[in-house]
């Protein structure tokens, strides 16, 4: 418990993400091409507080996201065709964040208790929770496969650690890490932020081997991107979406000023590539 209780103290100090107030969630349509565009952003959480991580169902015909409900973030799921909100969750001793569809269709979430007590944990479609990693303090996670995801582990310096769920075993892999994890479409491998020198670097990592490729610099300042289902990079920086070219580099394609986003949080491209969900405040 000592050890859950720095770094609670860690979540709360260096990740503004699980206390950042005011945060919205969009939706608007996508055209990807060879320059993209979106089209008609609407704001679908409306609601005061937290409203944060956006993650698409594997269907597309709906997404994930935390929702403050009661003065605590719960896990709600926005249908896209009805336009319903529905709240997964109801845990009033504590938060949920991250929301993501496991492979299994039960949803992974971190939950934050007001204890201080940090652990993911799976959720079926009524809420009921179950424990999924028990010995680690993790922050966000990404599925690679059945069994097996790539963590960000608190802690001074941060790890990332591989876990397989149904041991837990765990591996730490690199060190001083952004939070944003993906698994690459197309691919068996994932991508990470490497924030150990002077520039951030968007970098793979084959989970077998752990061998590691260089894909991108981040846009200076930010680290919150998505991969589209065909493999293109996406990513925020103040109002604006960028995406990534290798021949011209990041590439501006979107402005959501004209809609009160003023800052970008995460971004989020569905599996069928129609439609994207932005957070920012």
């Amino acid at each position: 418990m000592m050890y859950r209780a720095i770094a609670f103290f860690f979540v709360i100090s260096s990740l503004p993400c699980y206390s950042q107030p005011e945060t919205e969630v969009y939706l608007a349509d996508f055209l990807e091409g060879d320059n993209p565009e979106i089209i008609n952003p609407k704001n679908i959480s409306n609601n005061p507080g937290y409203d944060n991580q956006p993650s698409f169902w594997g269907d597309s015909k709906s997404l994930l996201y935390s929702r403050t409900v009661n003065g605590q973030t719960e896990i709600a799921r926005y249908f896209v065709e009805s336009g319903n909100t529905e709240i997964i969750t109801n845990t009033p001793q504590g938060g949920e964040y991250s929301p993501t569809q496991m492979p299994d269709g039960r949803i992974s979430s971190i939950r934050l208790d007001t204890t201080g007590l940090q652990l993911l944990y799976a959720y079926n479609l009524n809420g009921n929770p179950q424990v999924l990693v028990p010995e680690l303090v993790i922050g966000y996670h990404a599925w690679i496969s059945d069994g097996e995801i790539v963590t960000f582990v608190l802690g001074d310096p941060a790890t990332m650690q591989l876990v397989n769920t149904k041991t837990s075993q765990a591996k730490v892999v690199a060190e001083n890490i952004g939070r944003s994890l993906h698994k690459i479409p197309n691919s068996g491998s994932f991508s990470y932020v490497d924030k150990s020198g002077e520039e951030w670097l968007i970098k793979s990592m084959n989970p077998e081997t752990e061998e590691t490729l260089n894909i991108a610099k981040t846009l200076a300042g930010s680290e919150d991107y998505c991969w589209t289902p065909s493999g293109v990079l996406i990513m925020g920086r103040g109002s604006k979406l960028y995406f990534f070219s290798d021949e011209e580099d990041w590439q501006e394609f979107a402005d959501l000023a004209s809609n009160g986003v003023a800052q970008i949080t995460r971004v989020s491209v569905s599996p069928d590539g129609r439609m994207i969900a932005i957070a920012g405040q």
